[in-house]
């Protein structure tokens, strides 16, 4: 068994992963081997649901946290648990465990650390310093939440991308807010781009948080496997605001807020490779188990490790049906919205959106022809016959 650091970011979009406006974003992997996975899509728009899917390798309609009083259900066999019961030193390094939506997964809740107030939290170059001193595998899970709201980083890293002035509106909104719902915040399009070089600017400020644990991990002599990856993107006014479903008061799954980045740095990859296979967030809980070394107990899921390691791969199907899932306010959703909900189905060509709100609505996009997910086809056809495969 191999020991592996798992570092999830809070609402990083995977278009935000290179460059933007010339400037790189992680600069602190140029020169380090990895594998990068290209098509990976978060199961979920929101915190939970994503997390608990790559943490069971179930989709979100099966493991049922869709609110902040959803628990997943506990014959989950969870990823921090598969490590501890194959002798794994399993440390708890989130905040996030403290919440009902990640009990019976292996964490205890009482162990949860509270939640970090800076991007200089030590408690994961603490975890890194103990685990080389154990000389035996262990699992380490840190959530980084600096890419989320509010999209304002250090001085240093907003002017990286030219952002000198800013409005008061958006100073007010993004600038500020952990949540900016979308009834109490209305945003011009025309902030579209100062709005991306903020959201820019939190990634370039992670990436610094980044080249700390990797230089850290570098001297620590831990022998690991790192797989650095998201829960969910954030929009950035493609479709008319910002956030996701819990930070806007209304769940949307369009790409932006479900394709995530995923890069794993380890000895046995020797050249940077890029896997452009399809990939869901739950398939990540066979990948992790599979990059150390063990086995994985079933799952449809599927297991990406050797194409990331670069050896032979069974081939997943292209054409696989991947299930998206949201609550009206994600965490934030009343009891009253308990019954509101969006569904998503996509076979990578098209996407099938039903929304259940305050009235139904249902759409479906060509991804290849509108990547943008701008342009609903309106067919009757071509909706009924995915109303059928959502109703299957």
């Amino acid at each position: 068994m191999r020991s592996l650091i798992l570092l999830t970011i809070d609402a990083w979009r995977a278009d935000f992963a290179d460059a933007f406006a010339g400037v790189p974003l992680l600069p602190s992997l140029a020169g380090r081997p990895h594998a990068r996975l290209t098509r990976l899509s978060a199961n979920g728009p929101w915190t939970s649901p994503a997390l608990i899917s790559l943490f069971t390798g179930e989709p979100v309609l099966q493991h049922g946290v869709h609110h902040a009083w959803d628990a997943p259900r506990r014959d989950s066999v969870g990823l921090a648990q598969v490590f501890r019961d194959h002798g794994a030193h399993v440390p708890d390094l989130c905040y996030l465990n403290r919440v009902l939506n990640y009990h019976h997964l292996g964490y205890p809740p009482d162990t949860a650390p509270p939640p970090p107030t800076s991007p200089d939290d030590p408690v994961i170059f603490d975890a890194i310093t103990d685990a080389a001193a154990r000389k035996s595998p262990s699992f380490l899970w840190y959530h980084y939440k600096y890419v989320h709201l509010p999209y304002w980083p250090a001085v240093e890293f907003r002017r990286l991308f030219g952002v000198e002035d800013v409005p008061a509106r958006l100073r007010d909104s993004v600038g500020t807010g952990f949540i900016v719902p979308r009834e109490d915040f209305t945003l011009d399009p025309a902030d579209r781009d100062l709005v991306q070089r903020l959201y820019a600017a939190n990634v370039r400020q992670m990436d610094a948080w980044l080249a700390r644990v990797l230089a850290h991990l570098d001297h620590s002599g831990l022998d690991a496997t790192v797989v650095i990856t998201a829960d969910h993107g954030d929009e950035l006014l493609e479709h008319g605001h910002v956030g996701h479903a819990s930070t806007a008061h209304h769940g949307q799954l369009h790409d932006e807020i479900l394709r995530i980045p995923l890069f794993v740095l380890d000895p046995r990859i020797p050249t940077t490779r890029v896997v452009t296979d399809r990939a869901e967030g739950r398939d990540l809980f066979p990948t992790l188990l599979g990059l150390a070394g063990l086995p994985c107990p079933p799952t449809t899921a599927v297991d990406l490790a050797p194409a990331l390691l670069g050896g032979d791969a069974p081939a997943a199907d292209p054409d696989r049906l991947f299930t998206f899932h949201t609550s009206r306010w994600g965490y934030r959703t009343p009891e009253a919205m308990a019954g509101q909900s969006c569904l998503a189905l996509t076979d990578g060509r098209h996407k099938y959106i039903r929304e259940r709100y305050d009235a139904d609505r249902e759409e479906v996009y060509d991804l290849l022809a509108d990547p943008g997910e701008q342009r609903p086809i309106t067919d009757p056809a071509v909706l009924a016959a995915w109303r059928v495969r959502a109703e299957g």
